[in-house]
């Protein structure tokens, strides 16, 4: 892979002045936040590739073969010039094809849906699982919270109505998840926090509503959150359906 100790464990790998990403042989696939050239230690960003099955009228997270699950034709290394094609199976059979395209720092992941043996309903898509950004011994008074994260903030762009919208860590009644926010999904959406030394991370959609990106919390966004994109079933597989991400 490279000589260079930080890429030990991983399959492929692109180095960018703002951030580094790399997929591990077992899939595991991590976005290392850069500033001033280097990775700031714990602060790196989970990227999950998801392949759900509709079950009894619930969506249930298939999970990769332990052999055969993930493999490639691509060769290992770092800074690949070409494409890098991933195919991934899943519990029940179901094949996927994820095409990686990285340029000027965006990383561009195509899904292709490849090969599915059930009649269930299939969803493709990936999840953004950020590390836990602050830590308090105790719930932080209004003052301390306003002083310790008040720069931070998660913006998105509505999908139904391309409204934008935005909300502050700090301000911990406004729910990012509520109808007047993004209970609806977004397009795109932008997390900018002093938990990830200052710099934004940022999810787009690809074109013309090919897919939803959707946030998950689970007590105040200062704590840590996840965002998930999940594929027009209508549009999987075809050149407008992608997702781009990046730090800024």
């Amino acid at each position: 892979m490279s000589d260079k100790t930080e890429w030990l464990g991983y399959f492929v790998g692109w180095e960018t002045r703002s951030s580094d990403f790399g997929i591990g042989a077992d899939g595991e696939s991590l976005l290392h936040p850069k500033k001033s050239g280097k990775r700031a230690g714990h602060k790196e960003i989970k990227v999950h590739y998801i392949i759900e099955e509709e079950m009894n009228g619930k969506w249930v997270r298939r999970q990769f073969l332990k052999e055969g699950g993930l493999t490639s034709e691509a060769e290992k290394g770092l800074d690949p010039e070409k494409p890098v094609v991933l195919v991934t199976t899943v519990t029940g059979e179901t094949k996927v094809e994820w095409t990686h395209i990285v340029s000027r720092g965006k990383i561009n992941v195509m899904p292709k849906l490849l090969e599915k043996k059930t009649e269930n309903k299939i969803r493709v898509g990936m999840e953004f699982v950020l590390p836990r950004l602050y830590r308090f011994n105790e719930e932080p008074t209004d003052r301390e919270l306003k002083k310790k994260v008040g720069g931070d903030h998660i913006k998105g762009v509505r999908l139904k109505d391309g409204k934008k919208v935005r909300v502050k860590f700090d301000d911990v009644e406004d729910d990012i998840t509520a109808g007047e926010f993004l209970q609806d999904g977004a397009s795109a959406i932008e997390v900018k926090s002093a938990g990830m030394m200052g710099v934004s991370f940022v999810i787009e959609n690809g074109r013309d509503k090919a897919g939803r990106i959707d946030v998950k919390t689970k007590g105040p966004l200062y704590n840590s959150f996840r965002m998930t994109w999940m594929a027009n079933e209508e549009k999987l597989g075809t050149k407008d359906c992608f997702v781009t991400f990046e730090v800024e």
